[in-house]
């Protein structure tokens, strides 16, 4: 499995776009984020508890926050901050 190396905060293109160590990189929009944390709000506590989350069409990410040695925590700009902690390379650089 590829190594994430760069992780960057498009906000006016409300996407985080990742490089990964195989030269590989990957853009991924703020509502497929959102839509799909792995959040209790959004996957519930058992399988038959997921729920599809409307009206997210135009969230953007706030920001993108470190934590611990190893993860970042996406802010959107709904509020939501739960549940969307990922691999972290650098810290949660921003541009």
């Amino acid at each position: 499995m590829p190594t994430p190396t760069e992780i960057r905060l498009k906000r006016a293109e409300k996407c985080l776009e990742v490089d990964f160590g195989d030269g590989s990189r990957f853009v991924y929009p703020a509502e497929f984020l959102r839509v799909e944390s792995p959040s209790a709000e959004v996957q519930g506590h058992t399988p038959d508890e997921r729920r599809i989350v409307s009206g997210r069409r135009h969230v953007g990410i706030a920001s993108v926050e470190p934590v611990g040695n190893y993860a970042v925590r996406l802010v959107f700009d709904d509020g939501h901050n739960t549940g969307s902690a990922a691999s972290r390379p650098d810290a949660g650089r921003t541009t």
